[in-house]
């Protein structure tokens, strides 16, 4: 194996925008192993409404019969303390040696939060960073920091990111997946339609399993 890349998030729960990013990401890039990564405490976004098992059982069924590089790391929701990503990366790191690419992958909003992230400057040290970024984005208004790091950091190359171990960033177009768990969980509260946003096998999930109030068509809460 000589390159991994990292997708990180609550999946709370897990959608087609998630998937679907993965799946693009995969097919354009080929890495050897294609990791996702549910977080137990999220230091910078509310705290979970499921927990961490539910997440887990909510992404191995959305996960079975896609790409057999596909794979979920635990080494977050097993830890004690919160999820700080740089510890994440030192365990990666620390495991796979100093010669295999590492890469985060990260939404544009997430990347614009980066100098709030706890011990940020030394992310890219440890891993490159594969940024989504949405059609038509600009960089006229990034923030200072963001823009530093930029030019100190960003190639052009797609295929850098699977030979350096770390130390670079990429932005790449996987298409526009405008779908956020936290609208998904209002939705369902509210028993609205989110067959088209949610694969059924987690969808019946979720009702089976009461999450985030889910309500059969009666108005009931089941």
């Amino acid at each position: 194996m000589d390159n991994i890349i990292i997708y990180g998030g609550t999946f709370d729960p897990v959608h087609n925008g998630h998937l679907n990013v993965a799946n693009n990401i995969q097919n354009y890039f080929h890495f050897d192993q294609f990791i996702f990564l549910p977080c137990k405490t999220p230091v910078l976004k509310d705290k979970a409404v499921a927990t961490a098992t539910q997440r887990i059982e909510m992404l191995e069924l959305a996960l079975k019969k896609k790409d057999s590089n596909f794979t979920i790391d635990l080494s977050e929701v097993t830890r004690d303390s919160p999820s700080y990503m740089v510890s994440t990366l030192e365990h990666f790191r620390q495991k796979l040696g100093e010669k295999i690419a590492i890469t985060l992958l990260m939404g544009l909003d997430t990347f614009l939060q980066l100098p709030k992230w706890y011990q940020w400057e030394k992310l890219l040290s440890l891993a490159n960073l594969l940024i989504i970024q949405r059609p038509g984005t600009c960089d006229i208004n990034l923030p200072e920091e963001i823009n530093q790091v930029l030019l100190a950091h960003e190639v052009h190359n797609d295929k850098a990111i699977k030979i350096h171990p770390s130390g670079l960033i990429y932005r790449h177009n996987a298409g526009d997946f405008n779908i956020s768990s936290t609208w998904l969980r209002h939705q369902l509260a509210k028993n609205g339609d989110v067959s088209d946003c949610i694969p059924k096998k987690v969808l019946d999930y979720i009702q089976k399993n009461n999450l985030y109030k889910f309500r059969v068509p009666n108005g009931n809460i089941k």
